[in-house]
């Protein structure tokens, strides 16, 4: 039998924000958890309606992708009640800020109970900034987001906005205006940069590529090349590399492109004229590499509605913070070592002391699953874990650190093509740090009290020493001592234990 009766809402919102975003190609909502300096999407739902493909010759939205819209939307709307109805930002970009009826779509919207805010291209462009800056503290060069209907550029300078720019050669208006011919949609596509003054050669080190067409692309010059981490955000290529894999895609004929796995099937007619566009932007500003970033319009929503006080916070640590609250038994343990083992490690700059201290507050994420395969579960969390503002060499050696800290020295790690990613020298680094968790952990197994004022110290004189309070030698025993020596011996050095009163 069937019933009307609504089924009883079990999801508190207090902890949830969500983002609706009606884009030329897809209608996607993007449910967030975890820490507002580092949300987490957990659940992601994206329809392929393509508002802004086949519009009709005056210049509205084509009747049929905009039912499956409000079809979409009303799936969405009943989920959004389900979670509690979090706060939601609602917002349409190029498609329904051109269409002639773009207001009555907004309006039929409405009465889902959805406030859609359609927003302008230089909005659409700063937010997408900011999207990038939420997960790349501090990021220098150009961002390029490449949505369905429109291109924009952001000057970005230590993670402040220069000039920006929204050009309407997003792939949906090239394939409609050049109708399908790539040599006239290479001329629009140069005609329309041409306005972009900043374009310029040399001024930008890395292209921050934003946007479901220009990810595609690089998804597949990571299938090309068998790149061994899955993880997308922060994926990088050389501009050779990107040209060459975009000359590729666009010569590509439909069929080839259907054979490429995950690759959606109504994203893939769009892909070739992406690629001649973000070919001409890198050939134009002359960018040394493409720097691929999860971060956009989305998260740059969220990123704009921080306080000050929490933007200045870093990601990475929030977010390490939220996972080891989690998964380990006492989540402020792994800042207790961290606090152990910083003289060992004095020498560090900025960038190494920060991974330290990601790596040590992870140092027990492992703690709930079996014995034998802690190490390959912390493993796994460190390279898959959504974690942001981290390279993906930066992701392989924190794994490696955890690996160590629970398996030691001589144990091969689980994943050898991702040890390709590191140099040998950075291989050593990460294995002397996932040692002196590994001893600290025996000392004081989650424990942080005896912990205060220990300390890991490496003597020019080729000593290494445990420096502690007198009543902290009880500790010492055989385990820990097993693995001091081998930390000792790690760094070349005599262990020595010192215990003052």
């Amino acid at each position: 039998m069937g019933s009307s009766k609504k089924l009883a809402i079990s999801m508190p919102s207090e902890n949830y924000k969500a983002v609706v975003d009606i884009g030329s190609n897809s209608v996607r909502l993007v449910i967030y958890n975890g820490p507002g300096r580092a949300p987490i999407s957990i659940c992601n739902e994206k329809v392929l309606c393509g508002l802004g493909r086949d519009m009709t010759g005056d210049g509205r939205l084509n009747p049929d992708a905009a039912a499956d819209a409000i079809a979409t939307l009303t799936r969405f709307r009943r989920i959004l009640d389900e979670y509690g109805r979090p706060p939601v930002h609602a917002i349409a970009t190029a498609a329904v800020r051109e269409a002639k009826d773009g207001k009555k779509f907004v309006t039929a919207i409405s009465s889902l109970g959805f406030d859609v805010n359609i927003i302008s291209g230089a909005e659409e462009a700063k937010l997408a900034a900011l999207g990038v800056v939420s997960f790349e503290p501090g990021a220098t060069g150009l961002v390029g987001d490449m949505g369905g209907g429109s291109l924009e550029l952001v000057a970005l300078d230590m993670g402040e906005i220069g000039q920006t720019t929204s050009l309407p050669i997003g792939p949906f208006n090239v394939m409609r205006a050049a109708r399908e011919d790539i040599t006239a949609a290479k001329k629009m596509i140069e005609k329309e940069l041409d306005s972009a003054k900043f374009l310029t050669n040399d001024a930008y080190d890395k292209l921050y590529a934003v946007g479901g067409a220009w990810r595609a692309i690089a998804r597949i010059h990571m299938r090309l090349r068998s790149y061994p981490l899955s993880v997308l955000h922060h994926y990088e290529m050389t501009t050779q590399q990107a040209i060459e894999i975009c000359d590729l895609v666009s010569r590509q004929s439909r069929r080839s492109l259907e054979d490429i796995p995950g690759i959606p099937r109504r994203r893939i007619d769009t892909l070739p004229f992406a690629s001649l566009v973000m070919r001409s932007v890198l050939k134009r500003a002359a960018a040394k590499k493409v720097v691929v970033s999860s971060g956009g319009v989305r998260e740059g929503l969220l990123y704009q509605d921080l306080a000050k006080r929490e933007r200045k916070q870093d990601p990475l640590i929030a977010a390490c913070r939220f996972f080891a609250e989690r998964l380990a038994p006492a989540p402020d343990y792994g800042e207790a070592v961290a606090a152990v083992i910083a003289p060992l490690f004095a020498d560090d700059d900025p960038a190494a002391k920060r991974m330290r201290e990601a790596t040590s507050i992870l140092i027990d994420i492992g703690a709930y699953f079996h014995p034998d395969r802690r190490a390959h579960q912390a493993f796994d969390a460190a390279l898959s874990a959504p974690f942001v503002g981290v390279s993906h060499e930066e992701r392989v050696a924190a794994a490696l650190a955890l690996f160590r800290r629970h398996q030691g020295r001589t144990a091969a790690p689980p994943d050898e093509q991702a040890m390709a990613l590191l140099s040998w020298d950075a291989q050593q680094k990460a294995m002397r740090l996932g040692l002196a968790l590994r001893f600290v952990a025996a000392l004081a197994p989650k424990l942080s009290a005896p912990l205060q004022h220990c300390r890991l110290e490496l003597e020019e004189s080729g000593r290494l020493i445990f420096r502690a309070p007198a009543d902290r030698k009880v500790l010492m025993g055989e385990t820990p001592r097993k693995r001091f020596a081998s930390l000792a011996a790690a760094f070349e050095a005599d262990p020595v234990e010192i215990y003052e009163d």
